[in-house]
């Protein structure tokens, strides 16, 4: 929800929009302690951290309502994306633990259409929260909702047993990320598709009030495109990543999603086309990243959690590297800038797919 509306917690925090813009990078940094918490639901059990991750959640969605100040509000970004971080390796860990690999592509992708429901249906009411009550009044929902999430985690989620992995500490973590190159071609690739989309997504706000004059209303309005997006290529993932081959479809989803990153400055010269455009490339990259996140559990099955927590660690220094360059992209050039260094960057992160990362079993 952070994205669309920067300009409205610049102002209500009365500080410049890049000094904002920073804070949302000091946050993508915080996926860099992913690794030490990947052992946690090795050692513990999914369930338990799934849980504890949402009570993490909701806790540091208070701290600024408390003190809705600069720092208040650094800290509750930062503790959202450390309860993210431990989150998602737990939950496609235990997607990965319980669902065969021939399916795991439409079950791991009907779990990613929470973020693009997020997105489609949270952001406009997130809007309309600060619309009609304060900057901060968002995050007082987020509190509650996440302690909902947490007794829900607990009380519905089928129970496994014991221990999910064989990696239960911070030694034999780094062992399995030091001896397994796969690994790394997988950081460096989701590095860089995260990178090339946060580069666009962290000025997107300012592009819409600046470039189309849209009230923050209509801004979270306009921004349920991105969401609707977001759900059709989910759903279009869940129904054809599994038949066609989960490595050609992240391929083509890739090539497609670089080419519209150079696209967008050219094509969105109204309010209607740049919507059009936005609609298509995440269409395309979110078939990229969910298409992906199958294959990510096979690479070293054993090591599931870890893997996983690495992938994450590397995706959050991409979008905080992003969030930073960014801005200075943007106020330094245009939008068809931002576009060139996206296109090229997720045309290197394609390659990396195509030529160095494959499954331990080879059953895509």
């Amino acid at each position: 929800m952070v994205y669309p509306f920067l300009p409205a917690f610049a102002r209500g925090l009365g500080v410049p929009l890049p000094m904002v813009a920073s804070l949302v990078s000091i946050r993508g940094f915080a996926g860099l302690v992913s690794p030490l918490f990947g052992p946690l639901s090795e050692r513990f059990g999914r369930r338990k951290i799934l849980a504890l991750s949402m009570v993490l959640f909701s806790a540091g969605s208070l701290i600024v309502v408390i003190r809705p100040e600069l720092w208040a509000f650094g800290i509750t970004l930062s503790a959202v994306a450390v309860a993210k971080v431990i989150y998602d390796p737990a939950m496609q860990a235990y997607i990965g633990d319980t669902v065969p690999y021939e399916k795991r592509g439409r079950s791991l992708a009907i779990t990613e259409l929470s973020w693009a429901g997020a997105f489609f249906l949270g952001v406009p009411l997130v809007g309309f929260a600060i619309q009609e009550q304060s900057w901060w009044a968002p995050f007082v929902w987020l509190s509650v909702l996440g302690v909902f999430a947490a007794v829900a985690l607990l009380r519905l989620l089928p129970k496994t047993d014991g221990r999910t992995g064989t990696v239960t500490n911070l030694r034999q973590t780094w062992r399995v990320i030091s001896l397994q190159p796969v690994i790394w071609a997988a950081a460096v690739y989701i590095f860089l598709v995260m990178a090339a989309n946060e580069l666009i997504l962290i000025v997107y706000g300012d592009w819409m009030e600046t470039g189309f004059g849209l009230s923050i209303t209509s801004l979270g309005l306009a921004t349920a495109v991105i969401g609707g997006a977001e759900v059709t290529g989910e759903v279009t993932t869940a129904v054809a990543v599994d038949r066609i081959g989960k490595r050609p479809f992240v391929i083509t989803s890739g090539i497609v999603t670089a080419v519209m990153y150079f696209l967008i400055p050219n094509v969105s010269v109204t309010l209607v086309a740049a919507l059009i455009s936005l609609f298509v490339l995440f269409f395309f990259f979110e078939m990229t990243v969910v298409g992906g996140i199958p294959i990510m559990t096979e690479l070293v099955p054993w090591a599931r959690g870890i893997v996983l927590s690495v992938i994450l660690a590397a995706g959050g220094l991409g979008r905080a590297i992003g969030a930073l360059v960014g801005p200075i992209l943007w106020t330094q050039g245009d939008l068809q800038l931002l576009g060139l260094v996206s296109a090229i960057t997720m045309s290197a992160a394609t390659a990396i797919m195509a030529f160095w990362i494959h499954e331990a079993s080879e059953k895509s």
